[in-house]
């Protein structure tokens, strides 16, 4: 696993837990066509918003928000 997505992994747990890796390797899959073990910097804000989408009908639009700036600060 690449260290930028360590990172984002990290962040993640905070907010969904023992789910948050599937939950990451689902919207990497899904939305941007890669792995999320070989997450790049340019995939980022991309995956942001992504976050923002879909975390939000799981934990709500204010905490998915949060979650989505934090990873969006990774730049």
């Amino acid at each position: 696993m690449s260290d930028l997505s360590n990172q984002v992994l990290n962040i993640a747990v905070a907010y969904l837990g023992p789910a948050a890796k599937q939950f990451l390797e689902r919207q990497c899959s899904a939305h941007l066509n890669t792995s999320f073990d070989n997450l790049s910097a340019g995939e980022i804000p991309e995956l942001g918003k992504w976050i923002n989408i879909s975390a939000g009908l799981v934990i709500g639009k204010d905490k998915a928000e949060e979650f989505s700036n934090k990873v969006l600060g990774l730049k």
